[in-house]
């Protein structure tokens, strides 16, 4: 994955961080290109996304990692073993992670300083309004867009399909038409944890699916840069806060 944030008063908040600033565009971006939790290989099929089928999986997600593990510490035979993890240890410091473990489809976020002093407000503003996910397709990725409340700048994610976690959470978002927001900072333990209905998210990937299962481009970066100045109306999916998300994942294990 690749994230960058963007300014929407124009000014670039990573702009002493490191990264890659300034595309000649008004409104400057900072871009991190992220590999969460040092993925590694894997070979599978691809998830189904109604009845068709995502391009094969070759980057391993936070399912097949957590499941290798636990079947690497149980002997055969041993039956079903539960895995229990907080979405918190995945996160990526200023960084957006998508993913669909046990099945439940979260976007996980985690601030520092740099991008917002700290949580206050924030949370009984997304708890009031929602927020707004885009999801925008492009040959070979997806430009996914977390726009919240109170934020002066937008979560901007590039998706390539062939990673696990990427599948994962997009067929279990298709498949329930619901998203979670997991908000942590690192100045202070406050959790925001909230389900979200996301009414509309089938249809904008059915639109895309064409575009964004083509083969990936060849610098991701780079991609990101050439379509960063809008966002498309026309993939915008709301995200309507319906309750608190649960704080723990849980799955089953057999061994």
């Amino acid at each position: 994955m690749a994230f960058w944030r963007r300014d929407r008063k124009g000014k670039n908040p990573g702009s002493d961080t490191g990264g890659t600033g300034g595309s000649g565009r008004s409104g400057g971006i900072s871009v991190n290109v992220v590999d969460p939790r040092r993925p590694g290989p894997a070979d599978r099929p691809g998830l189904l996304l109604g009845d068709r089928q995502l391009p094969r999986i070759t980057v391993s997600s936070f399912t097949d990692r957590l499941t290798a593990h636990a079947r690497s510490h149980h002997p055969p035979g041993t039956g079903q073993v539960a895995v229990v993890m907080q979405h918190r240890s995945f996160a990526e410091d200023d960084g957006v992670v998508f993913m669909g473990f046990a099945g439940r489809p979260g976007i996980v976020v985690r601030m520092t300083p740099r991008l917002r002093a700290d949580l206050y407000d924030l949370g009984e503003a997304i708890a009031a309004d929602g927020g707004v996910l885009y999801l925008d397709a492009h040959e070979g990725f997806l430009r996914a867009t977390l726009v919240l409340p109170a934020m002066t700048v937008d979560l901007d994610t590039g998706m390539l399909l062939r990673e696990g976690n990427v599948q994962e959470f997009l067929a279990a978002a298709y498949a329930t038409e619901t998203v979670e927001l997991h908000v942590q900072h690192t100045t202070h333990d406050r959790l925001l944890n909230y389900t979200c209905a996301a009414p509309g998210i089938r249809a904008v990937l059915d639109e895309g699916f064409d575009l964004y299962t083509q083969p990936p481009p060849a610098d991701l970066r780079a991609a990101l840069l050439a379509v960063n100045d809008r966002l498309n109306p026309a993939v915008r999916v709301p995200l309507r806060v319906t309750g608190n998300a649960d704080l723990a994942l849980a799955c089953l294990v057999d061994v």
